[in-house]
């Protein structure tokens, strides 16, 4: 491995690394916090297995880690390696759109989609934590919600980036709209003190109704799945339901009982494509996670390694091809059961190297049309392109949404998951005396008829949370995800290619110096575009700064940890059956092991 990275000091653990790696045996979780990460572990030391630890882990989140735009009432990507079945599965775990909501309407009241309660859609992560714990894990719901419950009952401790991020000006004016909110995250009129017990008794109200659905089914004989399901009906049929859609409708949204009650997470086919011998598994396109893997389709003809860690070159190609990528993503991406996705042709090697071939290896693009995956053509013909006002927001920073968890067992179970709640504190709001805050996703939509994520009656958007899971040679190897909007398929590519190509170790593929595109458009209303303007941390040489800049792209240097992404991705050793993990010094993200 050679680099170019030298603006910066070594850290104490080698190279980049300023953390060490975390090493284990029987299992190990990954999470957003401390004590996320902990509601994960006390599962496996009960004996549960990594699907239990992982939805603990992510129930407890939903009630830690609102500074993520993560809450109960928002999505979840999320994968499983079953060790039984040797193979990876999925489920949707994105909410939908109301039945009401229709591009007609939009247009004919507001000719956008406004923040707020007219950009949420139906809550999707508890129903598909449910169903994973229903097929694959060993536990009761009462047992993987026992710490979130009391997270919520009980409180927690304000920790700096909640306490700074509730007090953020886009926040707390979004806060103090609305009085349950405000009721609960501003305390007394003002952000909770750092180091002060944050509580949230309406929620744990609400998970507490749950765990007594759960109780009178199984004392009524019935099995555990049934039980489950009984502590969902809760959330989706039941009087929380009903209390949260009265909450939505009084607030001037377009929901009906129907959109919840009728709501489901079906489980399905991952999809995946291989990369110097790795085999990376990703949910179905209602996620951007195809974008990563058509990436590294069109990076597999060229050898990286040669090139240099975070060289001109190599940093350049990496840039260009995700704006192929992109590109696709814009023309064909949107949620599979509404939309006919081309998936087989965009992930066709053969297509690859025909978007490969698009490339100018010494001059950035401002853009690149999308192909034609179904009639093999690297342009697709007659494309027109839509103007798009530039957009200015740095990459990264307290306002990037989303989590990250992972968990392995001592069986060799595996699980990647990315939960999050786009604009929750930002856009969002509590709904009545559930707890429940609501997500602002469905600002993803557009409103043009002709695009695949347009709004539509049950429709999901295409959201931004993508997660993955890695084999090599058919055996588990990693776990792979991070908050961060559009910059997850960036940052998962770098991180990826950091380990496989470069040859960097886990925690120091982690905390070296990133880059994040901004070419297209935005997957936020109003899907803004800022051609060639590429972010890079200050810790990237001033010589490779200069390089780029003279290949076109336009690189704005942010702070040397300032594309703020969370990774705590989990290897495992093949031969040894060893763990080891990292975990990311840009946030709060904590990696433990037994």
């Amino acid at each position: 491995m050679t680099t170019q990275s030298l603006a910066y000091t070594p850290g104490p653990q080698g190279g980049f690394a300023h953390r060490p790696i975390v090493w284990g045996m029987r299992g190990m979780v990954g999470g957003g916090t401390q004590l996320t990460a902990q509601a994960g572990m006390r599962m496996l030391w009960q004996g549960g297995n990594a699907v239990d630890a992982a939805v603990a882990a992510a129930f407890a989140a939903g009630v830690l880690e609102p500074t993520a735009h993560y809450s109960l009432g928002g999505e979840v990507a999320f994968l499983l390696y079953d060790r039984h079945s040797q193979q990876v599965r999925s489920v949707v775990g994105q909410g939908w759109a109301p039945r009401a909501a229709t591009v007609d309407h939009y247009m004919k009241m507001w000719g956008e989609i406004p923040s707020g309660v007219l950009s949420t859609t139906v809550p999707g992560v508890v129903s598909a934590l449910l169903t994973m714990l229903s097929h694959y894990g060993t536990m009761r719901f009462g047992q993987v919600v026992e710490s979130a419950l009391g997270f919520a009952r009980d409180g927690f401790p304000t920790y700096q980036l909640l306490h700074r991020a509730i007090g953020s000006p886009e926040r707390l004016a979004n806060l103090q709209k609305y009085p349950d909110s405000a009721r609960i995250y501003l305390p007394d009129g003002r952000p909770p003190a750092l180091g002060s017990l944050f509580v949230q008794r309406d929620l744990a109200r609400t998970l507490a109704l749950m765990v007594e659905a759960e109780q009178h089914a199984l004392g009524q004989g019935r099995s555990r799945e049934a039980a489950i399901q009984a502590a969902r009906d809760v959330f989706y049929k039941g009087d929380v339901a009903r209390r949260m859609v009265q909450a939505l409708q009084e607030l001037g949204g377009l929901y009906a009982y129907e959109d919840f009650a009728e709501y489901e997470s079906p489980l399905e086919e991952p999809l995946s494509t291989t990369y110097r011998g790795y085999q990376l598994f990703t949910n179905r396109t209602w996620t951007q996670g195809i974008t990563l893997l058509q990436t590294l389709n069109i990076l597999e003809g060229y050898d990286l390694a040669v090139l240099g860690h975070n060289s001109p070159q190599a940093i350049h190609l990496q840039v260009e091809a995700l704006k192929l990528a992109f590109a696709d993503r814009e023309m064909y991406v949107g949620d599979p059961a509404h939309v006919e996705v081309p998936v087989d042709g965009l992930l066709s090697k053969a297509y690859a190297t025909l978007r490969r071939g698009l490339i100018d290896p010494h001059q950035a693009q401002a853009a690149y049309p999308p192909g034609d995956p179904r009639a093999m053509l690297a342009m697709a013909p007659h494309y027109r392109p839509q103007p798009t006002a530039p957009i200015l927001a740095s990459a990264g920073g307290d306002a990037d949404g989303t989590t990250y968890l992972a968990a392995v067992d001592p069986q060799g179970n595996m699980v990647s998951a990315t939960p999050s709640s786009f604009a929750a504190l930002a856009q969002g709001m509590i709904l009545g005396d559930t707890g429940i805050l609501i997500n602002c996703r469905g600002c993803y939509f557009w409103l043009d008829p002709d695009n695949p994520n347009v709004i539509a009656p049950h429709k999901r958007p295409r959201t931004t949370p993508c997660t993955f899971i890695v084999l090599k040679q058919g055996q588990p190897f990693m776990t792979l995800g991070t908050p961060g909007g559009d910059s997850q398929p960036q940052s998962n590519l770098q991180v990826f290619t950091n380990i496989v190509d470069f040859g960097l170790n886990v925690q120091e593929a982690v905390e070296a110096p990133r880059f994040c595109g901004h070419s297209f458009p935005q997957s936020p209303w109003p899907h803004r575009a800022s051609p060639n303007r590429l972010t890079v941390e200050g810790r990237l040489a001033q010589e490779v700064v200069d390089a780029l800049n003279s290949r076109g792209h336009q690189v704005e240097v942010v702070g040397p940890w300032g594309i703020s992404n969370g990774f705590a991705p989990i290897l495992v050793n093949s031969e040894t059956g060893v763990y080891h993990g990292g975990a990311d010094s840009r946030k709060e993200s904590v990696m433990l092991a037994w």
